[in-house]
């Protein structure tokens, strides 16, 4: 029953957010490229995924705003998927609006205004809720990696005198239940073509994440594991992290001169059509064999 800490075996839990339009969809079903990708569609918005760059190619989805359906489709994914396999829920603010929505309906008011939801259709809202979290959880306990979507929200304090509302800060369209539970909140922002995220609201579980830190919005962000894995692939000679920029610079055109043409960093340069500067840092490295798998002319990286 008891194992050691490093016997356990666990996936992960991050939540996405930030404004329509960031490319949180995009990132989430792009941020891993081994098992499956299961897609819990309550935007109905899943099939703009298809041609867009880095996305991964074996993808699943169902399109639902059913509570029934929800959980029935998690238990499928418990039964069919595997460990390692992706679970996306986009979004859980539009579970929790309909959720709402339903239970006002059921009070007798109208959903766009506010009304007092009787105990019982409260408690039946709390329930609702509580089993698609506990669904998502035991998802991640059976080794799948849960990215929840939710939409940015702002977050107000009452002034008990005058009744203002006082901006407090950004918080997720979720319940407090699941934001806790996650390891992460990760804001994703864009600029032009490029995106950046950053922990917000809470402390990262991952210690390679800091809070109010800015991060690159790519794979190796949230699990830097397989970004090693896709750099530099499984060397019979050594595995895991490269030990400086010499090592990381052999192991990359280990597995990438056959690709560009070469050894040097000049094919490189060739291949992508630009004069980047050599890398100088491990990272360096990682991210000029993200930049090589991506390019157009690449035929024969498998993903």
């Amino acid at each position: 029953m008891f194992q050691s800490l490093e016997q356990l075996e666990t996936g992960s839990l991050f939540i996405l957010t930030g404004q329509s339009g960031a490319g949180k969809s995009h990132l989430a079903a792009s941020t891993r490229r081994s098992g499956t990708v299961w897609i819990l569609d309550t935007e109905g918005a899943a099939k703009n995924l298809l041609g867009k760059p880095g996305v991964h190619k074996a993808i699943q989805a169902v399109q639902t705003l059913s509570l029934q359906q929800i959980l029935a489709a998690m238990q499928e994914i418990l039964r069919i998927g595997k460990a390692g396999d992706t679970v996306v829920l986009d979004s859980v603010s539009k579970v929790l609006q309909a959720m709402r929505a339903h239970a006002q309906q059921r009070a007798g008011a109208e959903t766009d205004r506010k009304t007092q939801i009787e105990f019982d259709e409260y408690a039946s809202f709390n329930r609702n809720l509580q089993a698609i979290y506990t669904g998502l959880t035991e998802l991640k306990q059976h080794g799948f990696h849960v990215i929840i979507i939710g939409h940015l929200a702002k977050q107000y304090s009452e002034q008990s005198e005058d009744r203002n509302h006082t901006d407090v800060g950004l918080r997720v369209l979720a319940d407090e239940h699941i934001t806790y539970e996650a390891d992460a909140i990760i804001l994703v922002e864009r600029d032009g073509d490029q995106r950046q995220m950053r922990p917000i609201i809470k402390p990262p579980r991952p210690l390679h994440l800091k809070l109010g830190a800015n991060y690159p919005a790519k794979l190796g962000t949230l699990y830097p594991e397989l970004a090693l894995d896709e750099a530099f692939g499984n060397s019979p000679e050594r595995t895991g992290r490269p030990v400086d920029a010499n090592e990381a610079e052999r192991r990359f055109f280990a597995r990438y001169s056959s690709v560009v043409g070469g050894n040097n960093w000049n094919a490189v340069q060739r291949y992508l059509g630009r004069k980047d500067k050599k890398p100088s840092t491990i990272e360096g490295w990682i991210s000029a064999a993200e930049q090589v798998r991506q390019a157009p002319n690449d035929q024969a990286m498998a993903a």
